[in-house]
């Protein structure tokens, strides 16, 4: 399979483009500011994948990375957005300040992928590419339960995205061969993680796992496989949860 990978460079993404290239895809693995995890993945595994540098709040960056996407690979097979920020926000600080962390997590979050999915369907149609096209959306716990409040943005962003997975299925499925499913990830031991665990306290984090431990990217990765396979493609426009038992519904 020929793959786009958003946010690959560490945690789940990671985690992600390890699992997928030992399995033999070729991946457009996209990143924003730190490579250095990436050539190395790349030398040690032999692999025909590849870098694409993109910042996910620039409009301009988003098309770049479609077209080099397009370029590379002629035209992917699936989409995994995993790429996401947390920007933390205490209601206090100041308004205009409060605001600019909102719209980044928003651009970043929920912009990109709707962005991303827009344009490539839009080739698709144009140029009759019949093939069917996988998105995997990585979304979060928080879409469904609520966050932390000076993570509103984060909450709202993740909500959209479950959003913005029904609607690929439903209205795409049929017209574009489209499949649409989302992960919902609880807290995950990440680094983007790590400032939430320093904040607030592991406690906090692990409170509400029946299990033993925090869910670990490795946990998530063999999950998006099964996706990425074709095997759950009856599935489409639905979430699945992956919290440890932290929030059931």
């Amino acid at each position: 399979m020929k793959i786009l990978l958003t946010g690959s460079s560490k945690g789940i993404g990671f985690s992600i483009a390890k699992t997928l290239i030992n399995e033999g895809h070729e991946i457009a693995l996209h990143y924003n500011k730190n490579k250095s995890s990436l050539d190395t993945l790349i030398k040690d595994s032999k692999t025909n994948s590849f870098t694409i540098q993109s910042d996910l709040s620039d409009l301009n960056q988003i098309k770049d990375l479609v077209n080099s996407t397009i370029d590379k690979l002629s035209f992917p097979d699936c989409i995994i957005n995993n790429a996401g920020i947390a920007e933390s926000a205490d209601i206090s600080i100041d308004f205009e300040k409060w605001n600019d962390l909102f719209d980044r997590t928003i651009d970043v979050n929920l912009k990109a992928p709707s962005l991303i999915f827009k344009e490539l369907i839009k080739y698709k149609r144009a140029n009759k590419i019949k093939s069917r096209l996988r998105f995997i959306n990585i979304a979060s716990r928080a879409a469904f339960r609520g966050e932390q409040e000076d993570y509103i943005s984060y909450a709202c962003s993740k909500g959209g995205m479950i959003s913005l997975t029904k609607t690929m299925s439903r209205s795409f499925g049929e017209t574009d061969n489209i499949v649409a499913i989302s992960i919902a990830p609880g807290f995950v031991r990440t680094e983007m993680a790590q400032s939430f665990i320093e904040k607030h306290g592991e406690d906090v984090v692990r409170q509400g796992i029946t299990l033993d431990r925090l869910t670990e990217p490795k946990d998530i990765s063999p999950l998006v496989s099964l996706i990425v396979s074709g095997q759950m493609d009856h599935s489409t426009g639905s979430t699945i949860d992956v919290n440890g038992g932290s929030f059931l519904r």
